[in-house]
């Protein structure tokens, strides 16, 4: 996968643990900032390869690039929202998409 680097580990609390494989990321960028997750947040995925309308997910494009956005299937085609108004809602066919997880929590640092 191209998140993969289990040389880092991040204590997350145990409210956040649930079932099923997780894992952590650090957020790039700002696209996700009208829905509360800012540049260096740390998020929580549950790893999943599927996801409901709605649901902010981990997606890998074209092989290459991943990508936190919100996901919307729209007739053949699969939405990537971003929750900023500066950026555009990208649309893929399925076939260039893979869900790799979705969010299940958020880590803050202040510094």
């Amino acid at each position: 996968e191209a998140i993969n680097n289990s040389t880092i580990f991040v204590d997350i609390p145990s409210s956040m643990a649930g079932r099923g494989e997780r894992y952590a990321l650090e957020v790039e960028g700002d696209s996700m900032i009208e829905a509360g997750i800012h540049n260096g947040d740390t998020v929580v995925i549950e790893k999943c390869y599927t996801a409901e309308n709605g649901t902010i997910v981990v997606a890998l494009v074209d092989d290459e690039e991943t990508t936190l956005k919100r996901i919307q299937r729209k007739g053949l085609k699969i939405a990537l929202e971003p929750a900023n108004k500066s950026y555009k809602t990208q649309m893929f066919r399925p076939d260039r998409i893979q869900i790799q997880g979705k969010l299940v929590g958020l880590i803050r640092t202040y510094h």
